[in-house]
């Protein structure tokens, strides 16, 4: 039996592996949608307790399409991710949808759906200590605008969000 959760998770409900390289982005993007959740939802209810409608606002600010996009600016901000992170943010972020969050920008919603298929991505290739670096530092770097604002916002210092990619960066959906 392995030690690692994620490993036994997956052991015990005969999961399949997923082939990151010829799944949709937006399959990614599902799962890497949940797996932040549940991060997500864990350390909301361990630092801000109350009622579960209490709770549960508080998780939306975390989770929602713009606190998303705001950890990624964050990160490429600070050169954070490896070559083949960015490659598999901008294949999410290119990735076409047919729906978008009425709560935010359709940029917003494109970067938002780049940071899920990331986080897919760290999931199904079992790169499980990266995925949670990369999860804590973007909760936290939230938490802190939550000090500092009052509420989960725009930060001025990881913007323009993606300064460091060209426009050429903008129509590459490649992985590698």
């Amino acid at each position: 039996m392995s030690d690692n959760i994620f490993e036994l998770y997956k052991e015990k409900l005969n999961l399949k592996a997923v082939d990151p390289v010829t799944t949709s982005p937006l399959i990614l993007a599902y799962i890497g949608d949940c797996v932040y959740d549940l991060a997500v939802r864990e350390y909301v209810v361990s630092h801000y307790p109350g009622s579960v409608n209490y709770i549960n606002r508080t998780k939306t600010e975390f989770v929602c399409a713009h606190a998303q996009s705001e950890i990624m600016g964050y990160m490429i901000g600070r050169n954070y991710l490896t070559d083949e992170e960015m490659s598999i943010y901008r294949r999410g972020r290119n990735q076409k949808s047919v729906t978008h969050s009425k709560n935010s920008s359709i940029q917003e919603y494109r970067r938002a759906t780049g940071f899920e298929a990331l986080v897919g991505f760290l999931y199904v290739t079992g790169q499980y200590e990266r995925l949670l670096e990369f999860e804590s530092m973007g909760i936290n770097h939230l938490q802190d605008l939550k000090d500092k604002y009052g509420k989960v916002k725009y930060s001025e210092e990881s913007h323009p969000i993606e300064s460091n990619i060209t426009d050429e960066d903008e129509e590459d959906s490649s992985i590698f």
